[in-house]
């Protein structure tokens, strides 16, 4: 952001969007009002991207991302809870359900099969006012030996920024060309959720 302070003590941000100032007056030009709406109008544009890299032996990192087309309370309200994200991004999953708690609480464990595995699931964060839950696998399932991931969405006007981050470590000699088919298949799973 770009302005000229009239007080050093002046505190300027852009928290949730919105341009947030405190404890002083801000002078700016016309150039630079425009630069600064143009700034926050593409702050939202976050380009659909899944990434996955290989970050040590039978290591994996999975970045995800995309804009979706609701605002951040209705996309939180689908996908805020473990297993109505995991209703939505495994729909094939099968038994999903609570074992410990019912998801509103750190601790709670989700379980559900997969392709004849029993994945269980950890909450490890839950944020309502952040809109982020943190998620771990608990025991080894599937060629998968430990799975930790963070799940965010943000609000960008009327829309939201969902970003997903997984980290994989495979069991020793199993390939992780099939799993990636599977995240790759979630990904697109929720993002059709929210197609228009």
């Amino acid at each position: 952001m770009i302005s000229r302070r009239k007080n050093a003590a002046c505190v300027a941000g852009i928290i949730g969007g919105s341009l947030l100032v405190t404890g002083c007056a801000l002078e700016a030009t016309a150039e630079e009002t425009a630069e600064q709406s143009f700034a926050l109008e593409c702050a939202c544009d976050l380009p659909t991207e899944s990434v996955i890299t290989v970050t040590g032996p039978d290591r994996y990192r999975v970045e995800q991302q995309v804009l979706l087309d609701a605002p951040v309370g209705k996309a939180w309200a689908k996908l805020g809870s473990l297993e109505r994200f995991f209703e939505i991004a495994l729909p094939h999953a099968t038994d999903l359900h609570w074992v410990v708690g019912n998801g509103k609480s750190v601790g709670d464990e989700l379980n559900f099969i997969l392709d004849g595995g029993l994945i269980r699931l950890l909450v490890v964060t839950r944020d309502h006012q952040e809109h982020r839950f943190d998620y771990r696998l608990i025991e080894p399932s599937l060629g998968i030996e430990e799975l930790e991931s963070s799940l965010t969405l943000r609000a960008c006007g009327n829309r939201t920024e969902l970003v997903w981050v997984r980290n994989f470590r495979m069991t020793e000699g199993v390939s992780f060309d099939p799993l990636s088919q599977v995240v790759a298949q979630e990904f697109a799973n929720v993002i059709a959720r929210f197609s228009p």
